[in-house]
């Protein structure tokens, strides 16, 4: 295995990790007693944009100089749009973007709220273009 695919495979498990993670949380919120539903609904929902959006900054700086591919332009956009124009995409001349050809769909001017399914379909998009073009 290539020093390439196996960083691309770590991403991969690093990721399913935080998924699982998610998602075990979730169930056990929803089975917690004590706490309304209502409450832990808004929890959650508060909660899932702000870790899936971290997430996907950490997915663009650990393969920024390698995302040179249609989903690593839409990683950068997102991730460049949460970290310097306050979570709203931005347009950046350097880097096309296709909002209908996008895994997102997101139209400049719109905001950045990924959820965990998002996340996972365009994390495993990205880091498949990044092995297609290490040649693995």
């Amino acid at each position: 295995m290539s020093a390439a695919d196996a960083s691309v495979q770590a991403a991969r498990d690093e990721i399913a990790a935080q998924i699982r993670a998610y998602r075990n949380l979730v169930g056990a919120a929803s089975k917690a007693s004590g706490m309304s539903l209502t409450r832990i609904d808004a929890a959650l929902a508060a909660f899932e944009p702000a870790f899936f959006n971290n997430l996907l900054v950490v997915l663009d700086a650990r393969f920024r100089e390698r995302a040179s591919t249609p989903a690593g332009a839409e990683v950068r956009l997102l991730a460049d749009a949460l970290l310097a124009h306050g979570g709203v995409l931005t347009a950046d001349p350097a880097i096309r973007h296709d909002a209908d050809g996008g895994m997102l769909r997101l139209d400049i001017g719109e905001r950045v709220a990924l959820n965990a399914d998002d996340f996972e379909a365009l994390a495993a998009a990205f880091l498949a273009e990044i092995e297609q073009t290490a040649g693995g």
